[in-house]
């Protein structure tokens, strides 16, 4: 079926439901008509989708708060962090609303704008959470198995995440078409249109590329670096700490060493002759670096990043399944009101985790005016503190 076919179609069919139902006289087009399958239940959906709302609003701008509060932004993590509350209050503030009316409301009543960039305004700050989240476990890995590799900057990483976002739904405009019954009908259908998907231009196909790209792939790859860094964390915390503190004014070191019965053993040795540090960092003495692990505190990190991401995937699991196979199952009359209610529902579960995200952790800032990064020799990890 050609474009224009479609639409000398649809324009046939809402003759033919003019004619075949007398009662439309007396209907006003232009206001919202709630579908006939939500009618009874549609104020319980508005309640629910109400309370995750402003539940996450409210918790999310508290995440906010305290990373802004305590400067944890100063963390690369956290950082990270408040990208995602800050995609969750979008979500809570614009595309909540926006897409509970479209799944109450029956008639298209939102104009063409929306009709092509509605699908634009639900999908990307979802994509941008899951971008966000694939960014820090890429950021751990390298802070964690490779410390001596330069973290990328927080904020190009934010603006890159945020830019494919968008760049990834930009598409969508293009299966989507609108009918403006106003300019065909007259004034009664002044502002109301037919918003639907062409089909003939295979979106089924997007959509199980946007699935395995931006749902699928993501969590593996996150799955599997955390994999990594958690058992790298284990590694650390059983192997033998040895430390070597390195002063630059006498040029001598001190290196620190357990032994078997739990006594600390020191040796003092001349910088030149001994240990001379391979990797050196530049910059002013009351500068923190990133380099010196606390694996106690990047466990507890781990956790809550595994929580959330879980989480997140588990909200967003069965919406993205049902979009997947929704074009592969014929909608007709007998099946339009289960689909429409389990639409609804899966929608509010998704939503649901926009408020499920724990408090963020507040950590002790570092005090330390040293400079302060790990060495590995023999498989060994050496801490060096310059002074």
């Amino acid at each position: 079926m050609a474009l224009v076919d479609a639409e000398e179609t649809y324009i046939e069919l809402i003759f033919k439901f003019f004619q075949d139902n007398n009662e439309t006289d007396n209907v006003d087009f232009t206001r919202p008509h709630v579908r006939p399958s939500l009618r009874y239940v549609y104020p319980m959906f508005m309640f629910l989708h109400a309370l995750i709302g402003i539940a996450g609003f409210v918790g999310n701008i508290g995440i906010l708060f305290i990373i802004g509060k305590h400067r944890l932004y100063r963390d690369q993590t956290h950082f990270f962090l408040g990208n995602i509350a800050f995609a969750d209050i979008i979500k809570c503030v614009v595309v909540l609303p926006i897409t509970l009316a479209n799944l109450l409301i029956h008639n298209w009543i939102f104009g063409s704008f929306l009709c092509f960039f509605l699908p634009m305004i639900q999908c990307f700050p979802i994509h941008a959470s899951m971008l966000t989240y694939l960014m820090i476990a890429i950021d751990r890995y390298r802070f964690i198995v490779t410390p001596f590799k330069t973290r990328a900057p927080t904020g190009l990483c934010i603006i890159g995440v945020w830019v494919a976002a968008v760049c990834v739904v930009l598409p969508y405009a293009v299966y989507i078409k609108f009918i403006d019954l106003g300019a065909i009908l007259g004034y009664r259908f002044e502002g109301v249109g037919i918003c639907y998907v062409n089909q003939e231009r295979h979106i089924e196909e997007y959509i199980r590329a946007m699935f395995v790209t931006l749902y699928a792939m993501p969590l593996a790859v996150i799955g599997f670096l955390c994999v990594k860094v958690s058992a790298e964390l284990k590694m650390l915390e059983t192997r033998p700490m040895y430390s070597v503190h390195y002063s630059s004014n006498t040029n001598s070191s001190q290196v620190t060493w357990p032994e078997q019965n739990g006594n600390v053993k020191n040796d003092s040795s001349t910088a030149s002759n001994e240990y001379k540090p391979k990797h050196t960092y530049h910059g002013n003495n009351n500068q923190d670096t990133d380099d010196d692990i606390d694996v106690d505190k990047e466990k507890r990190t781990q956790n809550y990043i595994i929580t959330m991401v879980t989480l997140f995937a588990m909200c967003w699991c069965p919406l993205n399944i049902l979009i997947l196979v929704q074009y592969f199952v014929h909608e007709n009359g007998d099946n339009t009101g289960h689909f429409d209610i389990t639409y609804i529902t899966f929608t509010w579960f998704g939503f649901l985790s926009t408020c499920t995200n724990p408090p963020a952790r507040r950590g002790k800032p570092d005090q330390r005016e040293s400079f302060e990064f790990e060495h590995r020799v023999e498989s060994r990890p050496i801490r060096v503190d310059s002074v």
